[in-house]
């Protein structure tokens, strides 16, 4: 029995892995004093790269690509030089590349760009490299959030299955998840 319920945990955990939740407020003065917001992630939310230290080269690249092999355009690439605390702001071209010459040191890069999950990488040059920065970002989450209000705190479970609820259902989730003795769900628009 235990290992039907330890099996059954963790196919559960594995279909609600990654979704993203937390307790918005608590407000005892209201009916549902408990507020959770939670959102879906994207299939392909996951950011990957490739890091190739180069010799004797005048610059370094960095190369944004999506996680459909799409060039992303427009990126806002921070480049901070963690000892000197300096930071170079670069935008990626209509390829998905920019080019920069780093020092030796260690560097933060962090990524952020329309639609995407935000990338951040921290690395180290040594003397006379350069890089070659291939990076793959991944989708960021869907943009509804969505609204418990819960007249008790609720269980990591009873949540997960109420997100679970939410994804099958999405059409008509506030009557088909909902138990109005419990809790309510709401989209925030």
């Amino acid at each position: 029995m235990k290992l039907t319920f330890l099996i059954l945990s963790i196919l559960f955990t594995v279909q609600c892995f990654g979704q993203k939740w937390h307790l918005n407020k608590v407000d005892k003065n209201e009916d549902y004093p408990y507020e959770y917001w939670f959102q879906f992630e994207n299939k392909e939310d996951t950011s990957s790269y490739q890091l190739t230290t180069k010799l004797n080269r005048e610059n370094s690249t960095i190369r944004l690509i999506d996680n459909q092999g799409d060039t992303v355009i427009f990126a806002n690439i921070k480049v901070i030089n963690l000892a000197i605390e300096s930071e170079t702001n670069l935008t990626s071209d209509f390829n998905g590349n920019t080019q920069l010459r780093l020092e030796n040191g260690k560097y933060r890069i962090e990524v952020k760009a329309s639609n995407y999950a935000p990338f951040n990488l921290e690395f180290e040059i040594g003397n006379g490299q350069q890089i070659d920065l291939n990076i793959i970002l991944g989708l960021a989450p869907e943009l509804e959030v969505y609204q418990i209000d819960s007249k008790t705190e609720l269980e990591e479970t009873e949540i997960l299955e109420i997100i679970k609820c939410v994804r099958i259902n999405r059409d008509d989730f506030h009557k088909i998840c909902s138990n109005l003795k419990k809790y309510r769900i709401m989209m925030h628009i």
